[in-house]
């Protein structure tokens, strides 16, 4: 997220507010991004950390495998 956007996912005053984001997986979504960009991140920051993708599901998703090429070995 911070790579694509230029700033953290989550942010807020308060320290209880910014759980509050985390948990329920609030953030804001660039609109500059891509729609594989956004899955990939919502995919990413799920709240629930079972449900979150592994490094191999990262490498494999569509946002990172739409070069040719990329995540495959030679």
């Amino acid at each position: 997220y911070t790579a694509l956007s230029g700033h953290a996912p989550f942010e807020a005053r308060h320290r209880p507010e910014l759980f509050r984001r985390i948990r329920g997986g609030r953030y804001p979504e660039p609109p500059q991004l891509s729609p594989r960009a956004r899955a990939l991140i919502a995919h990413m920051l799920d709240p629930d950390p079972a449900a979150r993708p592994s490094l191999a599901g990262v490498l494999g998703h569509p946002f990172l495998t739409q070069v040719r090429g990329w995540g495959t070995r030679r």
